[in-house]
C-alpha cells in the first residue's frame, strides 16, 4: 500500500501540510479495508482484479473526537454487522483517559454517527485487542466500554449511561490488575 500511495501521490486531504496519506488504524469488513489516516481521514481500500490494493474512497471530514482533546487513541471494531470507532480521549495529559466516545461508521458516505447507547452490547478496547460481546449472554454490564491504556495499571469501565469512568473491581472490592478469560469446564478429566 505504501508503494501505491507514493507512486500515485495520494495526498491526505486533511493534512494541512499536504503530506502523503499514512494509515494508522484499519479493519477488514465485508471484504474491504476501512482505514484511518494519521490526520483522521477515513479510506476504503479494495483489492483489484490483479490482487493489487487501491484506495477507492476517502472521507471529506476528519474522524476525530467531537470534544477537544490533547491526545486520543482510536480503536476500530465490528459489532452486530456495524463498524464502530472508539476514542479514548485525554483532555489534559496523555497519561489519563478523561472521556470515551463511540461512533458508528456510516459506510455510504464515510461519516461518523455518535452513539449514546450500546444497548445489550459491551465493548472491550485493549492495547492489542478490541471486541464486542452481547452482555446478557456473557454476564457483564451492558452499555459499557471496558478499556486499558498503556499508562494505567488494570482496566477501566466507561458507563455510557452516566458518562463516568471508574476502575474495575472484583466482588470483594479489590481492584483487578490483570483480568483473565476463563473457559467453562465441559467434561470430566480422568
Amino acid at each position: 500500500m505504501k508503494q501505491e500511495c507514493n507512486q500515485n501521490g495520494l495526498i491526505d486531504p486533511n493534512d494541512p501540510k499536504g503530506k502523503l496519506i499514512q494509515f494508522c488504524n484499519a479493519i477488514i469488513f465485508d471484504r474491504k479495508f476501512y482505514a484511518q489516516s494519521l490526520q483522521g481521514t477515513l479510506a476504503v481500500i479494495e483489492a483489484s482484479h490483479e490482487s493489487q490494493f487501491q484506495v477507492t474512497r476517502l472521507s471529506r471530514k476528519q474522524a476525530i473526537p467531537s470534544n477537544y482533546s490533547k491526545w486520543f487513541i482510536e480503536y476500530f471494531l465490528e459489532s452486530n454487522g456495524e463498524i464502530l470507532l472508539i476514542f479514548l480521549i485525554s483532555e489534559r495529559s496523555g497519561r489519563i483517559v478523561d472521556k470515551v466516545e463511540v461512533f458508528k461508521l456510516q459506510i455510504e458516505d464515510l461519516s461518523l454517527l455518535k452513539l449514546d447507547n450500546l444497548g445489550d452490547r459491551t465493548l472491550f478496547a485493549g492495547i492489542n485487542c478490541c471486541m464486542s460481546v452481547p452482555a446478557s449472554q456473557v454476564g457483564c454490564r451492558n452499555n459499557c466500554v471496558y478499556f486499558t491504556h498503556h499508562s494505567i495499571d488494570g482496566w477501566r469501565l466507561y458507563d455510557m449511561r452516566s458518562g463516568y469512568i471508574s476502575p474495575c473491581y472484583d466482588d470483594a472490592g479489590s481492584e483487578i490488575k490483570n483480568p483473565t478469560w476463563e473457559e467453562p469446564i465441559t467434561g470430566k478429566s480422568s
